[in-house]
């Protein structure tokens, strides 16, 4: 992604060079500065210790915010890509080294997502690194704006109603949780499996990829073999750069896929730059209690369709293969009754309440 943004800032640099010929990275007469006569001036840096932290003496010998896999570098130097980053080092260098000192190496990149990756004191910037500084030098990373913040500006949400986890929720007025990257009211939660796409169930409000002996999770994320459900990280994180990566981003606690550009592969969601699966209810119908948008002999219930088998129709589920149990289920129009099984429209707990106890998942309406 960062790839991307980097060029495209560029590119009005490049285009205003009139006259200033164009030349590979490793061109010994490359022009680094032209003025009147195409006449070049002296390169801003020739070693990596020359820029700032946090930035690359890239190939055409300027300093860049950024990786110099983007970049490439100075002569004498080579782009090193490690577990922690991509750095230039003296050429000959291995890369198998690392650690923290002793080897002249310059600082690594610290790589973010969203504003609350990096310090007080810097910036998540368009190329998703940390920059020193605030967002009226840096930009902000895809997603987030910067706008006034207190006494001065910071990078805010582009949707004031983004979020990346339940806390982020926390102080609205109402039962809200943090699904598929939005705070989402209870009401438009899912509480049933039958408004999950196949192979989920609906776990506190959002549907979430299933698990056990014939059914894997998505790579971010391991199995929680008491739930069934796919809601351990495979790789734990506070802040993005703990996953070591440019590739990936820290989301609620997991190391998940980095997005491009705000895109994710189908059945996956963009939340603060990561791609993590899509967590929202499929509904089907809008008024409660009504048949809607349902077949005749269905009633709408929290936003999906059931087939009643409210008197006259106390036999509607005995024909059916799946749905052959007869359930109460209680919405915001007053108890029903619908087809449902033993394993889903459980009354025990629910999006809007009541609560699980603790160690324990609201799944499908029964505590797990």
């Amino acid at each position: 992604m960062h790839r991307t943004l980097l060029t495209a800032a560029a590119l009005p640099f490049l285009l205003s060079l009139a006259g200033c010929p164009i030349y590979g990275p490793e061109d010994p007469n490359a022009c680094f500065d032209c003025g009147e006569g195409g006449q070049t001036s002296a390169p801003e840096c020739t070693k990596p210790s020359d820029c700032a932290a946090n930035e690359t003496c890239g190939a055409d010998l300027a300093c860049h915010p950024g990786s110099c896999e983007f970049w490439g570098c100075a002569s004498g130097y080579q782009c090193v890509v490690e577990a922690s980053g991509a750095s230039c080092q003296p050429n000959g260098t291995s890369g198998q080294g690392g650690g923290g000192g002793g080897g002249g190496g310059e600082p690594q990149p610290v790589w973010c997502g969203h504003p609350g990756d990096c310090g007080a004191l810097e910036t998540c910037a368009p190329d998703g690194t940390c920059q020193a500084g605030d967002c009226s030098s840096t930009g902000c990373v895809f997603g987030f704006v910067c706008a006034a913040s207190g006494e001065g500006v910071a990078c805010l949400p582009q949707n004031p109603a983004a979020c990346g986890s339940d806390a982020d929720c926390a102080l609205l007025d109402g039962p809200y949780a943090c699904v598929s990257g939005l705070c989402t009211h209870a009401s438009d939660q899912c509480f049933d499996q039958t408004q999950c796409p196949s192979g989920s169930v609906c776990a506190d409000g959002k549907c979430t990829p299933s698990c056990g002996a014939s059914a894997s999770c998505p790579s971010a994320y391991q199995c929680d073999v008491s739930a069934g459900i796919c809601t351990e990280p495979t790789e734990p994180c506070g802040i993005t750069n703990d996953c070591g990566s440019a590739d990936e981003v820290c989301v609620d606690g997991a190391c998940v896929p980095r997005a491009v550009s705000g895109s994710c592969p189908t059945g996956y969601v963009w939340v603060q730059n990561g791609c993590i699966p899509n967590q929202s209810a499929l509904f089907t119908c809008q008024i409660d209690g009504t048949q809607d948008a349902c077949a005749a002999g269905s009633i709408c219930l929290n936003h999906s369709c059931f087939i009643s088998c409210d008197a006259p129709n106390e036999g509607a589920c005995s024909s059916l293969a799946q749905f052959d149990q007869c359930k109460p289920v209680s919405s915001s129009s007053g108890s029903h009754a619908v087809c449902g099984s033993s394993t889903n429209l459980g009354g025990e707990c629910g999006p809007a309440g009541p609560d699980c106890g603790a160690g324990l998942v609201c799944i499908d309406g029964y505590c797990r």
